[in-house]
């Protein structure tokens, strides 16, 4: 990983999130801004950013459906061997729990499917 450690991705993403979240736009704006802001890192990167996005969203009520979908689609898709060259393997079993906690938790928020990052939370 080439500008973060594992650690720091996590907590950068966390401190974009809250940051736009801060200016009182709603966390719909929030986390628009922060997955736009983390994504095409680097392959393994992006299994972090996708994680720790995730990881946000399943804590709101309502997440729009194009989030689930690509969250989906990229964290199942994620093969452990593949991130060996990357991650240790005490951060490869760290984000392997990650990622079946976002997608088991995923199945519990109600699906918005109105894009619309203007409206309030």
């Amino acid at each position: 990983m080439e500008h973060f450690t594992y650690n720091e991705l996590f907590e950068v993403i966390q401190e974009d999130y809250q940051e736009y979240l801060n200016k009182n736009r709603g966390c719909r704006y929030a986390i628009a801004r922060a997955f736009n802001e983390n994504l095409d890192l680097g392959n393994i990167e992006d299994f972090i950013g996708y994680t720790a996005i995730g990881e946000i969203l399943i804590t709101h009520d309502k997440v729009f459906n194009g989030y689930l979908e690509a969250i989906t689609n990229k964290l199942n898709s994620f093969n452990p061997k593949e991130a060996s060259g990357e991650l240790t393997a005490v951060e490869i079993e760290d984000l392997s729990k990650r990622i079946k906690e976002v997608l088991e938790g995923i199945n519990h928020v109600e699906v918005d499917y109105e894009p619309n990052t203007d409206n309030r939370d």
